[in-house]
């Protein structure tokens, strides 16, 4: 397969994988947890960022043998991902408040499986209302 970019599609494409790696290997603790096939493809794709004109956005590290995008590229991001984190936080938090309570349900069998489909629902939307209505100042850790 041949694939023709001219160099502002490859710097989007570029971008995609930066954001693609921050997502797939950010909290990857272990070696084993990282996408080889991803890392290889994207190396790979990264390995052209001088001959597309975009060499401010990659950084080789000789020693290691291998491409990361630079502080440029990362820096053209962080208001970007701080933005989505942001925004996300509600969901993310209303989805595992509701997850941890129906769970202790379950574990209690306070309702069947069909139920916890239902009530899943119903709780995530009664903590994101919560934390909508009021913010994150009514949320308290035991």
């Amino acid at each position: 397969m041949k694939i023709e970019l001219n160099n502002q599609q490859y710097k989007k494409l570029i971008q995609a994988l930066y954001l693609g790696d921050l997502v797939l290997h950010s909290m990857k603790e272990s070696e084993e947890d990282q996408d080889e096939d991803f890392i290889n493809t994207e190396q790979y794709l990264l390995s052209f960022a001088k001959e597309a004109g975009m060499a401010e956005y990659v950084d080789y590290d000789e020693e290691l043998q291998l491409y990361f995008p630079s502080i440029l590229m990362e820096q053209e991001f962080d208001l970007s991902m701080r933005i989505y984190e942001q925004e996300i936080l509600p969901d993310q938090l209303a989805a595992t408040l509701a997850r941890n309570e129906l769970e202790e349900k379950l574990e209690k069998n306070e309702l069947d499986q069909n139920e916890a489909v239902h009530l899943l629902l119903e709780l995530e939307e009664e903590y994101l209302d919560q934390i909508t209505q009021k913010g994150l100042k009514n949320v308290y850790l035991k």
